[in-house]
């Protein structure tokens, strides 16, 4: 088994280190799992693989819920085995979309903010029985510091009755300190989110999370099944160039600063492609408020264009940091 006591600092915890065939076995039909991921990044891998394969000797199925979408081996694994009654909120894996389209699964295709909240509400089929969290590490407490994402994970470990946690060895313990987790109170008692400037810090740097509801700690050494993203073409650099123009106008018309407003850019290849145009540009000292940082971003940052950034997915298709 691979060895992850220096990760696990709560030392009560390290007792509760297993397989993911143990963790996997845990799990019974019908149960509501609440899961880490998002894009696909910072998903759990092992005990997803290991309940796949249960499931093919043994056929159940369960109820799944994300933060988005997460890698082949969640997904992928699951839905090949016919192990998935409902999915929320939100997929992009082949196989889970032919079982959703063939009517074989039921699935909700909901907006990513509103699902943590109906999630610890319980208006989606009930609380959730057991939330799996990918983490780089456990802090003497028994917090959880997660990976490369966050989407709904801290609400999910709120929730749960039972809360297992992978620990990836091949993210870096420079994760740590990342994190900005903040979950809002529900109605009628929510209040104004305190979130002004992109580089405002208003949560903890980890999940928190009772030690008592950590039930199996899992080893992995399974990377991050990101997508590559597709090469710039000469219409990307024209929408760059484009848009740069238009924001140059902007701000010579008073109406955004030298350093604009902070920017949000979507996930996929166009929109990857258009913040790689900055790079060259005149911008600079400018600021990040978005979903997902993808490789666009990390050149903005080399060529020391960003002055902060704010995130929910780390998506780097080469190695992360």
């Amino acid at each position: 088994m691979i060895d992850i006591l220096d990760r696990v600092r709560c030392k009560e915890l390290q007792a509760k280190i297993c397989t993911a065939e143990e963790a996997a076995a845990f799990i019974k039909p019908g149960m509501n799992v609440g899961t880490s991921g998002f894009t696909p990044s910072g998903y759990p891998k092992a005990v997803p693989t290991a309940l796949a394969k249960r499931m093919e000797k043994e056929p159940f199925q369960i109820n799944l819920w994300t933060g988005a979408s997460t890698g082949d081996e969640e997904d992928g694994a699951l839905a090949r085995a016919n192990g998935i009654a409902y999915r929320m909120p939100y997929q992009t894996n082949k196989d889970m979309r032919n079982a959703i389209n063939s009517g074989k699964m039921n699935y909700t295709d909901l907006h990513l903010s509103e699902s943590a909240q109906l999630a610890r509400c319980g208006y989606l089929g009930g609380k959730i029985d057991v939330a799996i969290v990918e983490a780089c590490a456990i802090t003497e407490e028994g917090n959880i510091i997660p990976t490369t994402s966050l989407g709904n994970s801290a609400s999910y470990v709120q929730t749960a009755d039972v809360v297992i946690v992978e620990v990836n060895v091949t993210q870096p313990l420079e994760l740590e300190g990342m994190h900005d987790i903040y979950v809002p109170l529900d109605p009628p008692n929510r209040l104004p989110i305190p979130v002004i400037k992109a580089n405002d810090r208003i949560g903890t740097p980890y999940i928190p999370c009772n030690p008592d509801k950590i039930k199996f700690i899992v080893p992995c050494d399974i990377k991050d099944g990101v997508r590559q993203l597709g090469e710039i073409d000469e219409n990307s650099r024209k929408m760059s160039q484009n848009f740069l123009e238009l924001l140059k106008k902007e701000v010579a018309e008073g109406r955004m600063p030298k350093n604009l407003l902070p920017l949000q850019s979507g996930v996929g290849a166009v929109a990857n492609a258009v913040i790689s145009g900055f790079v060259d540009s005149d911008l600079k000292n400018l600021s990040v408020y978005t979903e997902v940082i993808q490789d666009g971003m990390f050149d903005l940052i080399d060529a020391c264009k960003l002055e902060f950034y704010y995130f929910n997915s780390l998506s780097h298709y080469t190695e992360v940091l």
